[in-house]
């Protein structure tokens, strides 16, 4: 995959498509900056040019509208969205505003999280409710508040991001607690909206190379592609290629389900893949 194509819609594919014309998706953190996405900006893309009307709900408004440029400069329909969802009240008008201008709500994509301080014995308790405000509590808000417009448009899909770090270890505190506590809500949701015809299920993403997770330069993205059992870097297009299938009629029967997206990294030990390691540095060093 090129530079150029990482930036393209959908990454190794134009992206363009029907699977999703004539619905409705909101995706909280979904602004952007600049040409390097993460997996919120990504999302809304694909869900867009697939036909989807995209609600890009950020909490910075230059964020929100860059991204609601992309799309429809790519043909797309989107829909700038700025709230605080910590805040319940304003995570309803957001929604409820969103619903009532696109005239439905078929999926929503709890995609906003924040990362922490660390460390449990390095992790204050504002730091950590910070975390939880936006990676559990907001996400329920949203998707409490979407509930009403799932089940008058005859059912939907809920889709949480939450991340490998809540099944191993990496030192980050809140943000593993807080990522758990995601994957838990998915499944209790899933079973309480169930009769509603509203489907909730959870992503896992590895270890991806977007914004929120570039660290170290190239060593780290070389670790990135050893550390995982295709030995291939995740983009926030990977992601978002799981989000449009889980969002999409496709999954109808698919729900309650937590989801890795990691290239198979939780499914491998430590010892299985300290010896990729060896051999990317020898096939690098053979190059």
């Amino acid at each position: 995959m090129t530079a150029t194509q990482v930036f393209e819609i959908g990454g190794h594919t134009d992206g363009h498509g029907t699977r999703m014309t004539g619905r409705v998706a909101l995706v909280t953190g979904a602004g952007s900056s600049g040409d390097f996405l993460g997996t919120g900006a990504a999302t809304a893309m694909l869900l867009a040019a697939q036909g989807a009307t995209v609600g890009v709900l950020d909490i910075d408004t230059g964020r929100a509208e860059h991204t609601r440029k992309r799309i429809e400069d790519s043909g797309g329909r989107a829909v700038a969205l700025t709230a605080d969802i910590t805040d319940e009240e304003a995570a309803r008008t957001a929604v409820d505003d969103f619903a009532v201008q696109a005239g439905r709500l078929d999926v929503v994509v709890n995609n906003a999280g924040i990362s922490g301080e660390g460390p449990v014995v390095r992790t204050t308790r504002t730091g950590w409710d910070k975390v939880f405000a936006l990676n559990v509590t907001a996400a329920m808000q949203v998707a409490r508040s979407a509930y009403p417009h799932l089940v008058r448009g005859g059912g939907g899909s809920v889709i949480n991001i939450s991340s490998i770090a809540a099944q191993r270890g990496f030192g980050s505190g809140a943000y593993a607690a807080s990522k758990g506590a995601l994957q838990s809500m998915t499944i209790d949701l899933a079973y309480s909206w169930g009769p509603d015809n509203v489907r909730v299920n959870c992503l896992v993403p590895g270890h991806l190379h977007t914004p929120i997770g570039d660290h170290g330069g190239e060593e780290g993205r070389r670790m990135r592609r050893a550390a995982n059992l295709l030995g291939v870097e995740g983009t926030a297009w990977d992601l978002a290629w799981a989000v449009l299938f889980l969002a999409s009629a496709e999954s109808r029967w698919i729900t309650g389900t937590v989801v890795p997206v990691d290239a198979g990294t939780t499914t491998a030990t430590v010892l299985g893949i300290l010896p990729r390691f060896t051999d990317t540095d020898r096939k690098e060093t053979d190059e």
